[in-house]
């Protein structure tokens, strides 16, 4: 029988962390969200009997999360409760991504971890929580029809970078999917994502800079 996961409003939420034991596993058995940018619709989670660790090609445990809806640029942090199985589990996470933030987007960030908000913590290359890692034998995909928003991905343990195009507001993909090994020896994971605007705010601010110290340099050489 499917956990279907009840939407969580903004609040605080306890956290217990044990380490990772990597000949064991974890199951899914719920989650939670939290960000003050964005909705969340509901999701299911299917249950994973068995531990299938480096399945090639897509996990038949699946996290489906209908619609993600940014209302703004920010991270959105899910946790995962998690209970023992006895070997690696490995997720494939099929979500609805909607661009509501009023910017188009470059690209899309995700990031495996601990806490949620201020409290995050990256997860540490090497304690079995990744992103399919060492073989990386299930494909990512950003796949809203009839195209790619974003064609190319990094993928490394602990981050996928999602690029190579332009995601415009008011775009709807349908549907991000990427693989999580999951193991024992945790209670709760964070799967943290983030959408990249265009113009990235460091990148505008560096453009006014520049443009500013280039109008300065001009009116020095016309009084000369």
């Amino acid at each position: 029988m499917k956990n279907f996961a009840k939407l969580i409003t903004y609040g605080a939420q306890s956290l217990a962390l044990l380490s990772c034991v990597h000949a064991q596993a974890g199951q899914v058995t719920s989650f939670g969200w939290h960000s003050g940018v964005a909705s969340l619709a509901a999701t299911s989670i299917d249950p994973a009997p068995t531990p299938n660790d480096n399945v090639a090609g897509p996990s038949p445990y699946e996290i489906f999360v209908t619609q993600k809806n940014y209302v703004g640029i920010g991270p959105v942090d899910i946790t995962f409760d998690v209970v023992n199985n006895g070997g690696t589990t490995e997720y494939r996470v099929k979500e609805g991504v909607q661009n509501s933030s009023g910017l188009p987007w470059t690209g899309y960030h995700v990031e495996l971890g601990y806490g949620f908000d201020a409290s995050f913590v990256k997860s540490l290359p090497g304690d079995g929580l990744d992103f399919d890692a060492p073989n990386y034998d299930s494909p990512v995909q950003f796949d809203p029809p009839p195209g790619a928003y974003f064609p190319t991905f990094v993928n490394t343990e602990e981050d996928i970078i999602a690029s190579g195009g332009v995601m415009p507001f008011g775009g709807f993909a349908g549907y991000f999917r990427f693989n999580i090994d999951v193991p024992d020896g945790i209670t709760q994971f964070t799967l943290r994502q983030s959408p990249i605007p265009f113009p990235e705010p460091c990148a505008a601010t560096m453009l006014l800079l520049g443009a500013a110290a280039l109008a300065a340099y001009r009116k020095r050489s016309i009084r000369r």
